[in-house]
C-alpha cells in the first residue's frame, strides 16, 4: 500500500473530530484532519456535563482546562414567572471531583482539543474544505478532495470520519438530512461583559429560563469569566418569522438584534441578570436546527456528533455526545483497521446501538421539557438537601440525566421519563413532592474562590 495513504481521514476539526483523532494517532494509526476554517472560531455550546470530565482527562487537557475555565457545579431551571427555580447540584449524585464540570468559551475550547489532536500525532490541516469524497473505489481506497491555502489536493485513506458538524458532509452530500419537524427552532446568541455576576452565575451555575407559550423556547445564561457571560434565546421558526415581519414593518434596521433585546426584556429574571452588562460579540445565528441521517455509517465510513445527528441543546448534550461517540467510535475504527477484514461492519454496529439509544433518550428529555402540562424542571425543588426517602431516587434519574449518564442505561431512563409523562402520575408526584416548601433551595454552595480560581476579569 502507497505510504500517503491514511489509515484514517477525517472532516472537521470540532470537538468530535478531535478527539477522534487523538484516540487514533495515539494508536499509532495515521490520521489526517481536515479543517475547513482557521481555529480559533467562534461557536455555540458553551456549557459541559460533568460526563465529560473524565473525557478530559484521557484526552490529556484536564489540567488545562482547571486553570483557564470556569467550574459548573449545576444547572437553575427558572419558570416563566421569574421567580420558581429549581438549582439541580451535580454532587447529589456524583461523589468525586468530577462532579464539578466546566464553562468554556468554545473557541479557546475548541482549539484546545485540536492542537492536543496535533501534540498526539494527527497531521490536522486547517482552512482545507473538504470538496468530495468517493468511497466506492475498486481497491477499497478512499479519495478526497479539497481545497486549501495553495489550492486543491487529493488524499487517500482507508477509513473516514464524518465529524463536519452541522455541515453534515455526508448527508447532506447524499439527500439523507432529514428535519426533526417537532423541533423547528432558531438559537440567538453573544457574549456580555462588564457588570457583576447574579441569579447563579457568581457560583458558575447554568441558568436556563422558561419562556413558553407560542415561542417554545427559553433563554440560557452562562458564565465565562469573571465578568463574561454568554446569553442566548431558543424560539420557534414560526414565532420568529412573525416577529421579523414586526420589526421589519417597524423599520428596524437589525431585527435579529431587535427580536433578541425584546426577548431578554420579557423575562424580570434575565433583564435582572444581565443589566450593566453589554454586548461584547456580533450576534450569531444557528438555524436549521435539528436533523439526523437515518444511515450513519457504512464499511468505510462513520458519521460522529453532529455530522448524524443535531438535537435541541437545551441540555448541553451536545459535546459530550459528540465527543463520547467519538471515543466509542474510534475504537471500533481500530478493530476494524486492525483486523485484516475492512468489510466487516460488526464493531460500528454494536457502538451504533449505544450511541444511537443515546441520542434516542435526549430526545425523548428534550420532548418531555417542551411538552406542555409535563413535570417543569424549575418546579422540583431537586437541590434541597431535605429530600425524603421515598422521593430521593426519583430526583436521582433527573440528576443523572442533567450530568450526562446517556450511554449505558438509555433504556431504563427512558423508561422514567415515560412515566412523568403520565398526566395521573405527574399531578400525583407534584402533590407529594413538588408543593413542599422543604425542597426549596437556592445554592449549590460551591465556594466562588473554587469556581472562578483567580480568573481574572476580561478587558471589555
Amino acid at each position: 500500500m502507497s505510504s500517503d495513504v491514511q489509515d484514517v481521514l477525517i472532516i472537521g476539526g470540532g470537538p468530535a473530530g478531535s478527539t477522534a483523532a487523538t484516540f487514533l494517532a495515539r494508536q499509532g494509526f495515521s490520521v489526517t484532519l481536515l479543517e475547513k476554517e482557521k481555529f480559533p472560531r467562534d461557536h455555540v455550546g458553551e456549557s459541559l456535563l460533568p460526563f465529560c470530565h473524565k473525557l478530559f482527562n484521557e484526552l490529556g487537557v484536564l489540567d488545562q482546562m482547571k486553570q483557564e475555565c470556569v467550574r459548573k457545579p449545576g444547572v437553575r431551571f427558572v419558570d416563566r414567572d421569574g421567580y420558581t427555580f429549581t438549582t439541580w447540584c451535580f454532587d447529589r449524585v456524583i461523589k468525586d471531583e468530577t462532579y464539578l464540570s466546566f464553562q468554556v468559551n468554545r473557541a479557546d475550547f475548541d482549539l484546545l482539543l485540536l492542537e492536543n489532536s496535533r501534540k498526539n500525532g494527527a497531521t490536522v490541516l486547517e482552512q482545507h474544505k473538504v470538496e468530495r469524497v468517493n468511497l466506492d473505489s475498486p481497491d477499497n481506497i478512499i479519495e478526497l478532495r479539497a481545497t486549501g491555502p495553495e489550492g486543491p489536493r487529493t488524499f487517500h485513506g482507508r477509513f473516514l470520519l464524518d465529524c463536519s458538524g452541522r455541515n453534515a458532509f455526508l448527508a447532506s452530500g447524499w439527500g439523507q438530512r432529514k428535519k426533526f419537524p417537532e423541533l423547528d427552532r432558531t438559537a440567538i446568541w453573544t457574549h456580555m461583559k462588564g457588570g457583576q455576576l447574579r441569579g447563579g452565575l457568581e457560583e458558575g451555575l447554568s441558568l436556563i429560563i422558561y419562556v413558553g407559550g407560542e415561542k417554545k423556547g427559553w433563554i440560557w445564561i452562562f458564565p465565562l469569566g469573571a465578568n463574561w457571560m454568554t446569553v442566548g434565546t431558543v424560539m420557534n421558526n414560526d414565532y420568529i418569522r412573525q416577529e421579523k415581519a414586526k420589526f421589519e414593518k417597524e423599520g428596524s434596521g437589525d431585527w435579529r438584534m431587535s427580536l433578541f433585546l425584546q426577548e431578554l426584556g420579557y423575562s424580570s429574571f434575565a433583564s435582572d441578570v444581565i443589566k450593566d452588562h453589554r454586548i461584547t460579540m456580533p450576534l450569531l445565528t444557528e438555524g436549521d436546527y435539528s436533523y439526523f441521517s437515518e444511515t450513519k455509517y457504512g464499511s468505510n465510513y462513520a458519521m460522529i456528533g453532529d455530522a448524524g445527528t443535531f438535537i435541541d441543546p437545551i441540555f448541553s448534550s451536545g459535546v459530550y455526545l459528540a465527543m463520547n461517540s467519538a471515543k466509542l467510535i474510534s475504537k471500533s475504527v481500530a478493530t476494524i483497521l486492525t483486523s485484516g477484514n475492512g468489510d466487516s461492519k460488526q464493531p460500528l454496529e454494536e457502538t451504533y446501538t449505544k450511541v444511537v439509544g443515546a441520542y434516542k433518550l435526549i430526545f425523548k428529555l428534550i420532548m418531555f421539557f417542551y411538552s406542555a402540562g409535563s413535570l417543569n424542571l424549575a418546579q422540583m425543588g431537586g437541590a434541597s438537601n431535605l429530600i425524603v426517602e421515598e422521593h430521593k431516587n426519583a430526583m436521582a434519574v433527573g440528576h443523572f440525566l442533567l450530568a450526562g449518564d446517556f450511554f449505558e442505561r438509555y433504556d431504563d431512563y427512558a423508561k422514567v421519563i415515560d412515566l412523568f409523562r403520565n398526566p395521573r402520575i405527574y399531578e400525583t408526584y407534584k402533590k407529594m413532592v413538588i408543593n413542599r416548601p422543604d425542597f426549596e433551595a437556592e445554592s449549590c454552595h460551591t465556594d466562588p474562590n473554587v469556581i472562578f480560581h483567580g480568573l481574572k476579569p476580561h478587558d471589555v
